[in-house]
């Protein structure tokens, strides 16, 4: 018996650097795939289950200079991290966040990405 699919948006591959804001140092990672409802990333720290995060992910424009990227700024939870807990022998932790809050200008550039990688 199969899982049942649980996600209500179209979720597309993508490899592009995503940034936590608010943190006392700067922390990076690489988006592995997204959705218009949240993003699983890669990155080198340990992130606990319902932590609150603003972020900002760089995607390439649709239409323009080759190069030429817009920022999706966000606020989400952290819902899902692999391995669950942290380990001191673990290089890279995946995050799957849910958005909390996507302004209306970063959905319209989310939504235009998406549909071009479909």
């Amino acid at each position: 018996m199969s899982a049942k699919e649980r996600r209500k948006a179209r979720r597309v591959d993508i490899d592009l650097p995503v940034v936590i804001e608010g943190a006392e140092d700067e922390v990076c990672g690489r988006a592995l795939n997204i959705s218009a409802n949240g993003v699983y990333f890669e990155m080198p720290r340990y992130m606990e289950l319902m932590t609150k995060l603003r972020m900002g992910l760089s995607i390439p424009k649709a239409d323009g200079p080759e190069g030429a990227e817009s920022i999706v700024s966000f606020d989400g939870v952290v819902v899902r991290v692999e391995p669950e807990k942290e380990e001191p022998d673990i290089k890279s932790y995946r995050i799957a966040v849910f958005f909390t809050y996507l302004p209306k200008s970063s959905s319209e550039i989310l939504d235009t990405y998406i549909s071009k990688m479909i």
